[in-house]
């Protein structure tokens, strides 16, 4: 299962990455504008979350490109970001360097569950991660391990029982991928039994956007 995700994102690499960077052309960009505005949407949210990132430990669980850790890195954040997809951390380690952060970047090509990773995050992010874990509590009780006193998690999960659920489920089931998607109850049960307390468990469209402290 985790071979397909990767191969997946290994294909997708560029063109997802053209989301952010505005590089489709006019149709494509609308489709994402309109299909896909939860993309736009979770990042502001995740932002304005990180408001107080300068000097903090970061970890990027599923990093992709790196968008959310340069970002990061910007507002004077150590980032060490993670992913399966060696054509995601090549765009990421590219673009840390043309924004002139790379030097507080590290971008690891490793499954979560045996990166090596230090200790005493202040902030982990996992951002369009779970939407891909058939069982999310051995990583979430990873995040809460690798996490210091205090941290604090900022994840997304799919919500179920919206229009685009199935739609997606078949989607990606035609590309070999798998998708999971959650309630909002499952989410803070989840996140209640790793070793996190949630703060809240919000929605942003068509996701749930949780944030928890470490206990």
């Amino acid at each position: 299962m985790a071979d397909r995700v990767r191969e997946f994102w290994e294909a997708e690499a560029t063109t997802f990455d053209a989301i952010y960077s505005g590089s489709k052309g006019p149709v494509r960009r609308w489709l994402d504008r309109t299909l896909r505005r939860d993309i736009g949407a979770r990042f502001d949210e995740t932002m304005r979350e990180c408001a107080d990132a300068s000097g903090a430990e970061v970890l990027d669980v599923g990093c992709g490109s790196g968008r959310y850790a340069i970002a990061l890195a910007l507002r004077g954040a150590r980032v060490t970001g993670v992913d399966t997809a060696a054509p995601m951390l090549e765009l990421a380690r590219r673009l840390a360097a043309e924004r002139g952060c790379a030097a507080r970047c590290r971008f690891v090509l490793s499954e979560f569950l045996s990166a090596p990773l230090a200790r005493g995050y202040d902030l982990t992010l996992a951002i369009g991660f779970f939407d891909y874990i058939a069982d999310p509590r051995p990583h979430l009780e990873r995040m809460a391990a690798s996490a210091g006193r205090g941290g604090k998690l900022i994840a997304t999960f799919p919500r179920l029982w919206t229009w685009r659920a199935p739609l997606r489920k078949a989607r990606l089931a035609a590309r070999g991928c798998p998708v999971y998607f959650y309630t909002r109850a499952r989410v803070w049960r989840l996140l209640e039994e790793t070793g996190w307390s949630p703060a809240r468990v919000g929605r942003v469209g068509k996701l749930h956007f949780a944030v928890a402290m470490k206990r």
